[in-house]
């Protein structure tokens, strides 16, 4: 099942509708209002809830652990546990719920959890749901000029065909991600990988390769189309993906 989030919401159409017409652009830098961060949200620390105000995200995650098909805790039918070895990150985690979904700059996350380096954290996600997450690396990440996390994301879809891929789209030199499923198959920034055939960022229709896919144990890439799609699969119904931050 194609999981390219980053390609389907900044098609060309898509980009043009869902862009915001409010924010004063100069390269990265927003000219959002902020909000506060007096009381953030359980998870997220109150330096990271300043910075991502400071760098124009609409809000911060909620970060539920009951009640949303994506939620803190182990309970689920699917799970992602989120460590970071090395760097202090903070998670960031959208639900596709509309092509606007990834622009955190107009539209909060589902998650913005602090993760200290050592640390790791466990998400548990429904089935039949579609999104993507990418990180804040020690308060330097910024946004980029379309109101979207300027990283590495990994994107994923849940239930029958669950799919995990990472897309280096958004931001060819950004940091290394890796998503490794249960079953063997890892998605990292050479294999199960969208990469852009040339410059830093991409999304147009044959702008973008599926590299390192078809060696990997249950992989279901397919290039049979105007762009190839697919990514990791085999975690299906209460499966389960370890991911990374390096």
């Amino acid at each position: 099942m194609l999981s390219k989030i980053f390609a389907v919401v900044l098609g060309a159409a898509s980009l043009a509708a869902a862009l915001p017409t409010f924010h004063n652009v100069t390269g990265t830098t927003f000219a959002a209002a902020g909000f506060g961060c007096d009381n953030p949200p359980w998870g997220l620390s109150r330096d990271d809830c300043n910075y991502l105000s400071s760098i124009g995200f609409a809000g911060p995650g909620s970060n539920p652990s009951g009640g949303s098909n994506i939620r803190i805790g182990n309970g689920g039918p699917n799970t992602m546990t989120f460590s970071s070895p090395n760097t202090d990150v903070v998670l960031v985690m959208w639900e596709r719920v509309d092509d606007a979904s990834a622009f955190v700059a107009v539209n909060r996350p589902r998650l913005t959890w602090s993760l200290p380096r050592g640390s790791s954290v466990t998400v548990s996600l429904d089935n039949g749901v579609s999104g993507a997450w990418s990180a804040i690396y020690g308060r330097q990440t910024r946004l980029a000029w379309t109101g979207v996390v300027e990283n590495t994301w990994g994107e994923f879809t849940t239930g029958g065909s669950a799919t995990v891929n990472i897309s280096r789209e958004p931001n060819m030199g950004g940091n290394n991600f890796v998503a490794r499923v249960s079953t063997g198959c890892q998605a990292d920034m050479d294999h199960c990988s969208y990469v852009c055939k040339q410059g830093n960022s991409c999304w147009q229709s044959g702008s973008y390769s599926l590299i390192g896919c078809t060696e990997q144990p249950n992989n279901n890439a397919y290039f049979g189309g105007a762009d190839p799609s697919g990514g990791c699969q085999g975690w299906s119904n209460n499966g389960h993906i370890d991911a990374y931050f390096y």
